[in-house]
């Protein structure tokens, strides 16, 4: 990005939870963003950032985030596109000056863990940035139960959006049987039924596990882990990308976790002013 392009906007973050210390924790990128730059930041971007601790923290910091996988974008898509199919009759009925004007496509992280919140200073006077308008998308099935779209798993009232993807993907053997015998096979030398077979079996699974069942609700990755007090010192994890802006960061040792000694830095980008491509692209 040219440096010549100023983007004034909050990057630089501290954190507070409403709880106190907690075991888990969890950032919402665009949350945060929107909240300390008064704008709306959509939720199904790539965002770049990296997490710190202080020096004087006790605690031992296991890093999360979603992988930014084909996986995870693909069934991201997949859900967006069921969520435009199932509102497509009532967006078209609407007037455009009366849909919501910060609506935005919302998933639920599936992990359970206390969101926390962006801190700003009046001097040397801490105030939490803690309202917002940030509702989950739903849609609503052929019996018109309301339903949202969750990284976990499937329930009555949530959409597990790896399960369903899952569902068009599974892959089948390819091809299911070989032919059998080699067409002539014994007119010419060089024509050999054992290579032919082996033609059409080696390779015809694909190179990964084709149990559509495996690794439901397993999105995520472990960035790395954090700590101050320990021998092997970490501050900080190095930028990573945070798909949908989700970020755990979960005890591993010693106090709960302490919001108020991790920072959060998002990466200096075009979209706002932060790196965060679009993942519905």
């Amino acid at each position: 990005m040219p440096r010549n392009k100023d983007y004034p906007i909050v990057k630089q973050l501290r954190v507070a939870s409403p709880a106190g210390p907690s075991s888990t924790l969890l950032v919402n990128g665009d949350r945060y963003l929107s909240k300390a730059n008064r704008r709306l930041y959509r939720h199904a971007r790539n965002y770049n950032l990296k997490i710190d601790i202080d020096p004087s923290s006790t605690t031992v910091y296991e890093i999360f985030a979603l992988a930014d996988n084909w996986m995870n974008r693909n069934a991201l898509k997949m859900a967006y596109e069921s969520y435009l199919m199932n509102s497509a009759d009532e967006r078209a009925a609407l007037k455009k000056a009366n849909m919501a004007r910060w609506s935005d496509f919302r998933t639920y992280q599936g992990v359970g863990s206390t969101a926390v919140n962006p801190v700003i200073y009046d001097g040397y006077t801490p105030h939490t940035l803690s309202t917002g308008e940030f509702i989950l998308t739903k849609a609503y099935d052929n019996t018109g139960t309301e339903r949202f779209y969750t990284w976990g798993a499937t329930a009555a009232d949530r959409y597990g959006i790896i399960t369903e993807y899952a569902k068009a993907g599974q892959a089948q053997p390819s091809p299911d049987t070989t032919t059998g015998d080699m067409p002539y096979d014994n007119l010419m030398a060089d024509n050999d039924a054992l290579m032919a077979d082996d033609l059409q079996t080696d390779g015809n699974l694909p190179p990964y596990e084709v149990n559509p069942n495996l690794g439901i609700g397993a999105a995520w990755i472990k960035v790395g882990v954090l700590s101050a007090h320990t021998v092997a010192q970490k501050l900080s994890t190095g930028y990573f990308d945070a798909p949908c802006g989700f970020v755990v960061i979960r005890e591993a040792g010693g106090e709960p976790v302490d919001a108020t000694k991790l920072s959060i830095t998002f990466r200096e980008g075009e979209y706002k002013g932060v790196h965060a491509p679009s993942m519905l692209e």
